[in-house]
């Protein structure tokens, strides 16, 4: 058993970026802002080609995302972590988000990820919550985070495993959302022709 700031590279915990106002969408904008409304398919990814853009805030480089980041959502009763894709432009989170980077070394992205949204991470971070209005989690209390580390062959099947899973309740879900409409029409027909 590790704790998370055994497993991530120095300084390589941090919030997303602050904006001091909302966000206005530039169509030609050369940076993704990545944010909650983002988020899809039950905190399993971001639908990356809907972002925000943004041409005119200047960003340090730690900011903008790289594949193999992870980022945690730290506000609100969902603390999940979600894997970063690599995408063809620029991105950069906003600070609902904490962004994780891993020593690749001793733990592979997709299993950190898998292993956060589980339910014994998940207690811990349900005890560990503050606030009561929007409940959050202290940059801290996630570093702190106890992770059982198997070998990295281990940690590569699990990792593929759950990504197979979780293509799989993504298409039986849309099955079943195809057959309740299927139905739903024929029921209507039928009393149509009546």
């Amino acid at each position: 058993m590790f704790l998370l700031k055994n497993l991530i590279l120095s300084d390589a915990l941090f919030s997303g970026y602050s904006f001091r106002e909302k966000i206005e969408h530039n169509p030609n904008g050369d940076v993704g802002i990545l944010q909650m409304k983002d988020i899809k398919d039950n905190y399993l990814s971001f639908d990356y080609h809907n972002v925000d853009k943004v041409s005119d805030f200047l960003f340090k480089d730690k900011f903008y995302l790289q594949k193999n980041d992870i980022l945690f959502v730290s506000k609100g009763t969902n603390n999940f972590a979600i894997a970063v894709e690599n995408v063809n432009f620029k991105i950069v989170p906003s600070a609902t988000f904490f962004v994780i980077r891993v020593e690749e070394k001793k733990i592979i992205p997709e299993y950190l990820v898998w292993y956060i949204n589980q339910k014994e991470a998940q207690n811990y971070f349900n005890e560990k919550k503050a606030g009561t209005y929007v409940p959050n989690l202290n940059k801290q209390d996630i570093m702190e985070l106890p992770v059982k580390v198997p070998p990295l062959k281990t940690q590569k099947a699990i990792a593929k495993t759950a990504v197979l899973l979780n293509k799989e309740i993504e298409i039986l879900d849309k099955i079943k959302s195809f057959r309740k409409d299927l139905i739903q029409n024929q029921l209507l027909k039928s009393i149509k022709n009546d």
